[in-house]
Parts: structure tokens; C-alpha cells; sequence
């Protein structure tokens, strides 16, 4: 099983001087091979329609029609990006052909190198020339290629967004297996990061259990460095537990007065780390500070570094709460059950109407803007990934259930009216049915996923033999009705004396 683990860094003065250094290194590392790819797709033939332009050394087999070396980046094999280096020596690559059944090379093929390849090949060179390549690991740099060829691959494949030149850099990433741990203690351990030396790091796991390191990252955050470990655990996360073998089912609705509201009626407060008075204000303050600093001076990088700190402080304390609150949720019962949210949907701004004469009508775009900051400061999509991780690793299964008329079905008669909620009240204009509108909304849920209980059977108390022994049972049967029991019995008692006066008094009125 592969987790990720992250850690706080203590690196020294001339550790951290190292780090930044690399960081500035590995920006212009590539943005200057972004560069080097939107020059070979700009000034290559992007329509398919116009004729291909060959470069030094094109050339197209017969038989497979393939054309290798070709400028246009809609066919060129060098994964559409026509790279292409001062040493053509170093765009080609070898590949051996070996046979099916012996496993023999036969032949040993030149094929056109992808771009990534070609510009790692040339990162090699670079560092035997230039000393600040030099310092920097040749994985780091290898991998930093390969981001930006994962780049690459997302804009062509994924629909992302085509890749930027970035400014700053707070991150790189080793290879696996090559960071190594030492000195682990209970509090604290030390990593060997190659280039860099023995760092400290703070300890919160037990890092006796593990197989081995992945992927390493290091990266910088509001002025602290952290490591991100991918390790190799033994076992493996346990079965799904089937629905049908579930006792107990709880279901949450996530909300902005109240961040989530249990079925169990319970909920969990917004703390709005972010949006409340104090924060808000506070944030205004330091982002006009910002502005109001001379360009590229020091005051100026002082400011953001404070604003920088205090936004990852905040995101920190977001980070905790949320588990906090996953930990609550998963914990209550063996199902749990939410809405399929579009979180993404929710928080785009309002679209403009047009007034027909040149201008906009008004359309609430200001508390619109208020409202999506509030849903982005409370999270529900981090909290979501938690109680789906947190459930995962209990074996809990997570229902989502479709939100639609969620806060504005009646439970009781299924009534759905927008006039039955009022704020934080819901009552059914049709049964009357009163309620917590987040409280009935998260029943709801429940009610959605479908799954039947057996009723709890009770017993009475009098029905239990550990209340009353069995040897008295057997013995003496105390009536239910004690005073009609004496009257029946003619038992001398103050009550019943003062019954038969009050029936002959009566006896002797209506004779009369």
C-alpha cells in the first residue's frame, strides 16, 4: 500500500540558501525549455491542410508512411513539439528488436527521440558546461522535464490548459529511491537529500514500518519547507463492507451557517477561517500594504511573504478542522451518505443580463461574489476527500445520493415546495411537518439511499426477569390498580374508608 506522508524541514542557513537556489535554477530550466517547444509548435505548420515542411535530415518510409522529422506538430513524432537540437545526433534514440520466441536482438533501429528525450539529453550537456546545472541533481532535473512534458500530455490528451511561463517555483521532486532516512528518532529523524546533505526533520510517524521511499518532494510553503514522502507500507486498505451486511446509516448536508448537519441531529460549526470579520479585514489590510509598495522592492517581498504566511497559516487551520469534522462523520455510523455536489458549478459568477439598450441590468453579482467566498472558505469538496479516504481506510462505504429538492422535500408527505423553508426553518405547507431545514435535509439524504433497518423490539421492563427475581414472581402478583384492589378486597385503609363514607353519604342524599 503507497501513502503520501508529509513533514516539516529544518534545514540550516546554507541548506535553505541551496534549496532557493536550486528553486531559481529549475525555473529557468523550464521556461526555457517551454520556450525551446513554443518555437518548434509556432513556426512549424499547424494546419493539416498545408503542405508539411521538412527539416535537416526528414525523411518518410514507404511502407509504414511515417514521417520522421516532419515540422507539422499534428504529425511529427516528437510528441507535437518540434524540437529539434544544434546536434542532430542527439534527436534520435535507439530501440532493439528482439525476436518473439528466442528473446534475441535482431536488429537495433535509430528512431526519432520524443521531445522530452531530446531536451534531457541536452539538460546533460548543460551541466557539464554551466555550473549552476552543475549543483542541482541530475534526477531534479530530469524530473522537472518531465513535468513539463506531463504538462504537455494534460493539453493535448486531457483538455487542460497549455503550459506557462511561471515566475516562481516552490517545488521539485526526486526520483525513487533516492532520498534515504537516518537517525529516526521518536520526535525527529533526519533525510539524505543528494546535492543538498542530512536535513531534520520533524517526526509524527512511525517511520519504523516502512518498505520503502517513492517520489519525493520538497517543497516551500508561507516561508517553512516540508518534504512529501510517497511511501510503501505493508498490508493493504480492507474490503468495502457490502450495504446489505451495514446496521447504521448517517447522512450530511453541507452548509454555510452550519458547515455540516448530521441525521443524528448534531452538526458541526463553520469556523470560516477565512471570511469571518476579523480574518477578512485583517487580509484587506495586508494585500493594500501589497499595493501600495514600490515594484521589485524589499518592502515590497517583505509584504507578500507576510501575506503569504498568514494565508498558509489559515489554510493549516482549514486543513485540521476538515479532519476533524471527517474523523466525527465516519466515525458515527457504518454508511455515510452525501450529496453528488458540483462544487465548481456553484461558485461561478453570475452571468450579466443585458437591459436591451447598451446596458446590464442588475443581477446580485456582488452578494454572489460574497457567497461563492464562503463555500470556497468552508471546503466541502477537501472535506468530501477526507471522509472518502477516512472511509476507505475502515472499509465504510460513502453513498452519494442525487441533491436535487434535498432542503425543500418534505420527509413525512414528500411534499416539495420552495415556500417550506425559511432560512434554518422548514415547515410543510401541506402536513405541517416542522423541522431543522439542514437537519431534515440530511434525513432526507438518508431516506434516499434507499436502506431498511429491522425495527429495535423493546421489551418492558416489568417483562424482564432481572428486574424483579423469579422466586417472588412465583409467590406474590402485585395488582396494577391498588385502590380498586382494596375496595374489591374490603381492605382496611385510610383511602378506602374515606371511599365508602363518601358512597354512603351519597346513598342517604338521594333517598331523600
Amino acid at each position: 500500500m503507497q501513502v503520501r506522508w508529509n513533514f516539516k524541514l529544518l534545514p540550516n542557513q546554507s541548506q535553505e540558501a541551496t534549496l532557493e537556489e536550486w528553486l531559481v535554477t529549475l525555473r529557468k530550466h523550464r521556461n526555457y525549455a517551454l520556450k525551446e517547444r513554443n518555437q518548434g509548435f509556432d513556426f512549424n505548420n499547424r494546419d493539416k491542410d498545408t503542405s508539411i515542411v521538412y527539416a535537416y535530415g526528414s525523411h518518410c518510409e514507404l511502407e509504414s508512411k511515417i514521417e520522421y522529422g516532419s515540422c507539422c506538430p499534428l504529425t511529427c513524432p516528437v510528441i507535437k513539439h518540434g524540437v529539434i537540437p544544434s546536434n542532430f545526433g542527439l534527436a534520435t534514440k535507439q530501440t532493439k528488436v528482439k525476436d518473439k520466441k528466442t528473446k534475441e536482438v535482431i536488429a537495433v533501429k535509430t528512431n526519432w527521440d520524443s521531445a522530452s528525450g531530446i531536451q534531457m539529453k541536452v539538460t546533460t550537456q548543460l551541466r557539464k558546461s554551466l555550473d549552476n546545472f552543475t549543483k542541482v541533481n541530475a534526477d531534479v532535473l530530469q524530473s522537472n522535464i518531465a513535468k513539463l512534458d506531463q504538462a504537455f500530455t494534460n493539453f493535448f490528451e486531457n483538455g487542460k490548459g497549455y503550459p506557462q511561463f511561471i515566475k516562481r517555483l516552490d517545488s521539485f521532486e526526486y526520483k525513487p529511491d533516492c532520498v534515504k532516512l537516518q537517525d529516526i528518532k521518536k520526535n525527529y529523524a533526519k533525510a539524505y537529500l543528494p546535492g543538498i546533505g542530512n536535513i531534520k526533520f520533524h517526526n509524527s510517524r512511525n517511520l519504523q514500518i516502512l518498505q520503502g521511499l517513492r517520489t519525493c518532494t520538497i517543497k516551500r510553503e508561507g516561508g517553512n519547507w516540508y518534504i512529501s514522502m510517497l511511501v510503501d507500507l505493508t498490508g493493504s486498505l480492507p474490503d468495502i463492507k457490502p450495504l446489505e451486511q451495514c446496521k447504521s446509516v448517517v447522512g450530511i448536508d453541507v452548509g454555510i451557517n452550519k458547515l455540516v448537519a448530521l441525521s443524528n441531529g448534531s452538526f458541526i460549526e463553520n469556523k470560516r477561517p477565512t471570511t469571518n470579520t476579523r480574518t477578512a479585514r485583517r487580509l484587506s489590510m495586508r494585500q493594500r500594504a501589497i499595493s501600495r509598495k514600490q515594484k521589485n522592492s524589499k518592502n515590497k517581498i517583505k509584504a507578500i511573504k507576510r501575506l503569504a504566511k498568514q494565508n498558509h497559516k489559515l489554510a493549516q487551520y482549514r486543513n485540521g478542522y476538515s479532519w476533524l469534522a471527517a474523523n466525527i462523520i465516519v466515525k458515527t455510523a457504518d454508511v455515510v451518505a452525501r450529496e453528488d455536489l458540483r462544487i465548481k458549478n456553484m461558485i461561478k459568477r453570475a452571468k450579466p443580463k443585458h437591459d436591451g439598450r447598451g446596458g446590464y441590468k442588475r443581477n446580485g453579482a456582488s452578494r454572489k461574489t460574497r457567497l461563492n467566498r464562503v463555500i470556497a472558505d468552508a471546503g466541502w469538496g477537501d472535506i468530501f476527500n477526507k471522509i472518502a479516504w477516512l472511509a476507505l481506510k475502515t472499509g465504510k462505504p460513502v453513498v452519494e445520493v442525487p441533491a436535487k429538492y434535498s432542503s425543500l422535500e418534505c420527509p413525512k408527505c414528500g411534499d416539495v415546495e420552495k415556500k417550506n423553508r425559511e432560512g434554518e426553518k422548514f415547515l410543510c405547507r401541506e402536513c405541517q411537518y416542522t423541522e431543522h431545514a439542514d437537519t431534515k435535509a440530511s434525513r432526507t439524504i438518508v431516506r434516499r439511499v434507499g436502506l431498511v433497518f429491522p425495527s429495535n423490539k423493546r421489551t418492558l421492563p416489568a417483562d424482564c426477569g432481572k428486574v424483579t427475581l423469579s422466586r417472588y414472581q412465583s409467590l406474590q402478583v402485585e395488582a396494577k390498580n391498588h385502590a380498586l384492589e382494596a375496595v374489591n378486597r374490603n381492605i382496611n385503609c385510610p383511602t378506602v374508608g374515606y371511599l365508602r363514607d363518601m358512597a354512603e353519604t351519597l346513598k342517604e342524599s338521594s333517598s331523600l
